[in-house]
Formats: structure tokens, sequence, C-alpha cells
């Protein structure tokens, strides 16, 4: 989809009116949160929570790989403490990576299970994971025995996952609920520019839709790590837009969007407090610096329409005003010298956008201005519109909403220009987010 428009006229899609009022209420939005230390005299905790209610989430999937830790504990106190005053809810996604022992995570997770903030369906307490599948289905199913927990764990490290769904949950079906699935959220790490795909969503889905168990799909925008002794950048161009019309045309049981606070991968959507990074993630994965909160509206359009069980990116509408959108770009070039991550090739020097109309709307554009050039003008209409527009260049960038007359109705402004230099050494692939404002 680079360099082309994605525009999608708003209509209801007649097959959403045969849903059932059980199937759409069901329907839940997660966001997955890294527990790391947070300050226990400040307000951080509160914010978090009261920041994804704003964006309307249901519950923060809350990523522990360090289950022991004082700091883990604590980080999880605060938030059980807060949300348990709120309609919002938590559960535990155990990080296989952090520690692969699920026994480890048995007393934090007895801790919380029935606390009045702890996420229940059908009247169990929830839990997913970070990876797992290694750990096999008789560990899982043990688990699940034992603690009576509704369970959608991420266990793609298994190996008929992809290869033979349907035999793969012939293994696992009396273990787990359901299934999380998190690669898919972005394309693989690549040479050249890439999409993602829902190919593997839509074999895996089908054969749980089969096996009568729940599907969880991944929504992100981007990954690059630049730390920790590597560094990767899996394509972020219009990974998000994309992934909310697979999203939508799949319609699971649920969607989780990786992540709240990932500084470390960058895909983060809201605030990431200093006091638990390292100064190497905060050289290129700073909310204060590089704040993606202007992603946040695109996806309360598009949690308004999951929910209301729509299967098109054209029935989404703003939740509030007229108009919802965002400009995204690299504050680097594709040219510069430093060092690079694996799979820069996929980068596209790209200014990109998404906008989302309400119903009715028309003879709206877009003008995206790169530097002092204007790339482009073109019309967006009602539900959502996205595009990556080749040609950016070093300096400033705007994107601009045009009515029919065209006056600008709502801009988004650069805050950071874009260089052909590395900085500290290193081309940071982060992406810069302006809201329309």
């Amino acid at each position: 989809m680079y360099g082309k428009l994605k525009l999608v006229p708003a209509v209801l899609l007649a097959s959403t009116a045969f849903l059932t009022q059980y199937i759409v209420e069901s329907k839940l939005v997660f966001a997955h949160y890294m527990v790391g230390t947070v300050d226990a005299s400040t307000t951080h905790a509160q914010q978090d929570i009261d920041g994804a209610i704003n964006v309307g989430f249901d519950a923060f999937a809350l990523n522990v790989g360090n289950p022991g830790a004082d700091w883990a504990k604590s980080t999880a106190q605060q938030l059980f403490d807060y949300a348990s005053s709120k309609s919002f809810k938590l559960f535990f996604s155990f990080d296989f990576y952090g520690d692969g022992d699920i026994n480890q995570y048995q007393a934090l997770f007895s801790q919380f299970k029935d606390h009045p903030a702890h996420l229940k369906y059908n009247d169990l307490p929830v839990v997913s994971s970070y990876s797992g599948g290694s750990v096999g289905p008789d560990t899982w199913r043990n688990f699940k025995n034992a603690n009576n927990v509704y369970l959608i764990p991420n266990p793609e490290a298994d190996g008929n996952y992809y290869s033979n769904p349907s035999e793969f949950f012939q293994s696992w079906g009396d273990a787990i609920d359901g299934v999380f699935t998190w690669e898919t959220a972005w394309p693989d790490t690549s040479d050249t520019p890439v999409n993602v795909s829902s190919t593997k969503d839509q074999a895996v889905k089908s054969a749980a839709d089969a096996a009568g168990k729940a599907y969880m799909m991944g929504l992100s925008s981007l990954q690059y790590k630049h730390c920790c002794g590597d560094s990767w950048y899996r394509a972020g161009e219009t990974n998000l837009p994309q992934r909310m019309e697979q999203i939508l045309s799949l319609s699971p049981e649920f969607t989780e969007v990786i992540t709240w606070n990932d500084a470390g991968e960058s895909h983060y959507i809201g605030p990431c407090w200093p006091e638990g990074l390292t100064a190497e993630i905060l050289q290129y994965g700073n909310s204060d610096t590089a704040p993606h909160d202007g992603w946040q509206p695109l996806i309360s359009s598009f949690i308004d329409a999951f929910k209301a069980g729509a299967t098109d990116v054209g029935s989404m509408k703003p939740r509030t005003g007229d108009f919802a959108g965002t400009m995204w770009y690299r504050g680097v070039l594709t040219s510069c010298s430093g060092d690079k991550p694996r799979g820069s090739g996929a980068a596209v020097d790209a200014v990109n956008y998404a906008v989302v109309l309400p119903p009715g709307s028309s003879g709206y554009s877009i003008r995206v201005t790169s530097g002092d050039t204007v790339l482009v003008t073109q019309p967006v209409g009602a539900g959502l519109s996205y595009n990556s527009v080749p040609g950016l260049k070093t300096g400033a960038q705007r994107l601009a909403l045009l009515d029919g007359t065209g006056q600008v109705v709502a801009s988004a402004n650069s805050k950071v220009d874009v260089s052909d230099q590395p900085t500290d050494g290193f081309c940071n692939y982060n992406y810069y987010v302006a809201g329309l404002q």
C-alpha cells in the first residue's frame, strides 16, 4: 500500500445487523502494559489507567517477566488499587522470555486473582502470556485446572501453530480457552518494503472457530529496537491502519494493542515513565521527546467500530468532533549513514497519515508538506482514509485537512525536523507522531 491512497466509503454493512447482542457486547480491547518500575510517590499508575479509559480500553494485559521482584509487585499493587474504583480491569500476561517457569507466576497471580479489578470472562479470571508455546499444553492444562481460569496464551512457538493449526487445537484444545497471536501484528523483518498480512491470522482463527476457541489479534504501529545488544525494524509506514482493516474484517473476539508503554520496541501509545527505563532505551524510546499519543484518537475510533461489530473501516467515525487524524514520520532519512537496524531496507522515506471523518463527509482533502515541498493533495471521505506518501525531505513536516473551499480546518505539525544524520552514532528509526488539531 506504499504510495497508494486508501479511502473507504462509510457504509454500514448489512451483515452487522445479524450480529447478536451477546456477540457484539463480548468484544473486548486490551492494551499490553509492560510492568516496570513505577514510582509509588507519583501518580503515574493512575495516569496510565485514566489515559487508557479515555482511549476506550477495557483492561491492561500486565506483562510480567520478573514476578518475584519487589518493583513488579509494587507496580501491580498500584494499578490494582487505583483500578478498584474504576470500571477498568487488569489481568496478567506471563512473559516467558522474562521467566520461562510458569510456577514462578503463581504467587503473583494468586495475590490478585480475586481482586475486584481483575478481569473476568465467563466468570473466570483471565490469564494470557507473551510466548509460552514451548512450555507445552500439559503445563498450561495443569495451570488452568489448578486455577480455574479463562486462558488465552500466546503459543506461537508450538510447531503446529502456523503449519497445522487444526492439529494444534487437537493437542491444546482442553488446555486453553483461546489463543493470542502476537507476531502477525507486523510484517516480518525485511530488506525491502513490505506490508502486514493477516493470512496466518485467517488460518489460525479458522481453526480456532472450528475448535470453539476464542481468537485475539494484535494491533500495533511498528517495531524498532536499539538496545540490549540488538537492533531491528519492522515496517510501520501504514501498519496501524492496515491492521485495523484486517482486524475488523476477521472480527476476532478480542484485540490487544501492542503496546501502551513498551519504549524498548517503540510501539508505545502512552507515556513511558523514565524511572523504569535505562538510559540506552531513553536515547530513542522517550515518550517525552517522541510522544505517540497522537495515535490514540485513531485507536478510539477503531475500538468503537470493533465493539459495534463493524467489519469495515468505512464504519469508523470520530469519537468526538468532526475529525480524528494523525501524521507520523521517521526523524531520519534512509540515507542516514550511521548504525542502522536489521530490516532497515523495509523503511520508506514517507510522510504517513490516517484520518477519520464522520458519515456524510464530502469535499475534504489532505495536503502533505515535507520540508518546503507539497508532496500531495488528495481527497478523503467518510470513514478511515490513510496513505504513506513518498518523498520525505529534511526539515519540518505538516499535514493539513482542507474543506471543500480549500480552507484549512485542522493541521498537524512536526515538533522535530527530519535529518539525514545519525544521533549518537545510530539512525533512530522510531516515529514522531502528531495529531490533527
